[in-house]
């Protein structure tokens, strides 16, 4: 039995030797953490070339409503004028203020609206502004003569009212010479009236 506890006993450092020797070292490694920059990768942009943008002229722009009137005066802020002659639509020519007949006759222009054309649409104004004027003019003379009125009106009252102060004086003043004349009466007739000759100066 002694023998056979010895070769366990030698088995068991024999096989902890070999597991000893089986086994890799281990080392220390540095366990601090290093702050390493970060990379950035640059950003490649491409431009997009602009289109060119075309400015277009007043015919143009006004040629491209030639399709009807409610386009055509409705289109770039009412700066075009439909001309049913030839049906087109034509810049307005505001050099003339009026567009001749080589433009478009006035009875054949139509601007802002369809439904009426540039003569009616003179003659409209043309009436309405004469309204306005006759109207400010009749007034201005109603307002002069009824001014003119007043101040005639106002010198006759002042004229009689001075006139009715003037009586009332008049009739106070006579009132207070009766009463005094009253008065004196009554102190001559009962001798209160004093006699200025009483106390005259005999000569010697």
């Amino acid at each position: 039995m002694a023998n056979i506890s010895y070769i366990l006993v030698l088995l068991v450092a024999l096989f902890c030797l070999a597991l000893s020797a089986t086994v890799p070292p281990t080392t220390d490694y540095d366990t601090t953490t290093t702050n390493v920059p970060p990379t950035t990768t640059p950003v490649m942009t491409t431009s997009i070339p602009s289109e060119p943008t075309t400015t277009l002229t007043p015919e143009q722009e006004c040629g491209r409503h030639n399709g009807s009137c409610e386009d055509c005066v409705k289109a770039a802020g009412a700066r075009c004028l439909y001309c049913n002659r030839d049906d087109k639509c034509k810049p307005y020519p505001i050099k003339k203020i009026l567009p001749g007949d080589d433009d478009c006759p006035l009875a054949e222009a139509r601007w802002s609206v369809c439904w009426l054309n540039f003569e009616g649409m003179l003659i409209g104004v043309g009436v309405v502004g004469g309204i306005i004027l006759l109207t400010i003019t009749c007034c201005c003379v109603y307002c002069c003569c009824c001014r003119g009125g007043n101040d005639k009106k106002w010198a006759r009252e002042d004229a009689k009212w001075e006139r009715q102060k003037k009586e009332r004086k008049e009739k106070s003043d006579e009132r207070k010479l009766e009463r005094k004349d009253r008065l004196d009466e009554i102190r001559r007739k009962y001798g209160l009236v004093k006699d200025d000759n009483a106390y005259e100066r005999f000569d010697a």
